[in-house]
């Protein structure tokens, strides 16, 4: 069964493919019902787990003879399909700087919506990621608001994930465009030319505007980094020699001055 790349669970469905990706047969893309990110095919069979037959068929076809002939030719086979490869290479990557070029003019004329990564804080080595967000701003130019995000000066709302929430720019200490940021695993990213810790942040912290702790959630398939509210200093400031908490007994006419007079029975007002 697949599962999340981002948050590990199992809420994958497909996307329906916009009317350009359908005409430039680029390929389908895969969204999460639980944090909202979006993600390719190859980065989720990346985040497959590899099962025994796959790694016996890969050692099989490690093991198989190479082709043998006259050296020449086999150096000439070597040097032809290292440019092939470089030839593929080149053209998916003029490929992939069109598609990007394609979406910031259609982000920039406001037919598409500005997707975004959210992130909650960021610490030496580690980013605490809310998920994917789409900015909100009925007051500012889409392509005003698509220049002020990628100089790190975007003030305005964001709706977080499926949900609809739109919170405030301020609570989040940056907002970075999808593309400026790739997920390697449920725990890794690469961002700004170096590789980041990740930790998601869940639905209740969204809104906190203290500092946020990691904790560690160990199972079968790995370890999972999720971020928490510090509440050191709550925990600093208890008395320890207050009264422990007891048990209040409430009973019918006790916060009374005088005894309790029940009413007599009651009349109708046309009677």
């Amino acid at each position: 069964m697949k599962r999340c790349p981002h948050c590990a669970g199992y809420g994958i469905y497909r996307s329906r493919r916009a009317l350009w990706r359908r005409l430039f047969r680029r390929p389908h893309t895969y969204s999460c019902i639980d944090c909202g990110t979006t993600f390719t095919r190859r980065t989720l069979e990346a985040a497959r787990p590899v099962t025994q037959a796959e790694t016996a068929e890969a050692l099989r076809e490690m093991r198989l003879p190479k082709v043998t002939g006259p050296r020449h030719f086999a150096h000439l086979a070597h040097r032809g399909g290292r440019f092939f490869e470089q030839l593929v290479r080149d053209a998916c990557g003029l490929v992939g700087r069109g598609s990007r070029t394609l979406k910031g003019l259609l982000q920039g004329a406001g037919v598409t919506p500005i997707r975004v990564w959210v992130i909650k804080q960021i610490d030496a080595d580690l980013l605490h990621l809310c998920g994917i967000g789409t900015l909100y701003h009925p007051r500012q130019r889409p392509w005003v608001a698509l220049s002020a995000l990628r100089h790190h000066r975007y003030q305005g709302g964001v709706r977080l994930g499926k949900t609809g929430i739109v919170l405030n720019s301020r609570l989040f200490a940056d907002l970075v465009p999808l593309e400026a940021l790739t997920l390697r695993g449920p725990t890794l990213a690469r961002w700004e030319g170096r590789d980041w810790r990740v930790s998601q942040v869940p639905r209740r912290s969204w809104e906190h505007e203290g500092r946020l702790v990691v904790d560690r959630d160990t199972d079968g398939e790995g370890e999972r980094l999720t971020s928490g509210e510090d509440v050191s200093r709550i925990r600093d400031n208890i008395d320890p020699q207050a009264a422990e908490p007891g048990i209040a007994v409430f009973q019918p006419g006790a916060g009374r001055a005088g005894s309790y007079r029940a009413r007599g029975p009651m009349r109708r007002r046309d009677s």
